[in-house]
């Protein structure tokens, strides 16, 4: 192969023809360049600046936790059967916002348990309320017997009545 079918074969391969003397558009190196000086500043600033997702993750979650802590009582905040009130001072309200809320929704209208503003399926007399609140339902609801009082249970019963 002579030395001009050598260069023409590298030149022209395929039909194609490469022109490495002219330079790349100038849009394209703006872009290049750009992309690298937004790489480096960024990059700097999440190693530098101290910000995480989890810090902001953090933030968010104190602030969901203030804006909701009435609504889900903690094991401290639970009062203990053997503490006994006189029925007419239990708020019936507190404690369902405290240990039925979470679940049944604020209004009683269903969070992701049933709703308890329409018919029960265990019965919405007297006595089955209480059964389900003392002893529990299925593998989904607690009892509360061990956690409430027979007297805060009445007053849940009632309040829930209510409804």
């Amino acid at each position: 192969m002579s030395k001009k079918q050598h260069d023409n074969h590298d030149e022209h391969a395929d039909g194609i023809a490469e022109d490495r003397k002219k330079a790349p558009p100038v849009y394209f190196n703006i872009l290049f360049y750009g992309l690298i000086i937004w790489g480096v500043l960024f990059s700097a600033y999440y190693l530098l600046s101290g910000w995480s997702s989890h810090g902001q993750f953090e933030e968010r979650m104190a602030a969901h936790q203030e804006t909701y802590a009435g609504t889900v009582a903690t094991a401290n905040d639970q009062p203990s059967a053997a503490t006994e009130t006189p029925a007419s001072d239990i708020d019936a309200a507190a404690l369902y916002r405290s240990h039925c809320a979470a679940c049944h929704g604020t209004g009683g209208a269903g969070g992701f348990a049933t709703d308890l503003t329409g018919d029960y399926e265990y019965g919405k007399d007297t006595e089955s309320v209480r059964i389900s609140i003392a002893d529990g339902r299925g593998a989904m609801m607690p009892g509360f017997s061990d956690s409430l009082s027979s007297d805060e249970i009445d007053a849940l019963v009632t309040y829930l009545l209510e409804l």
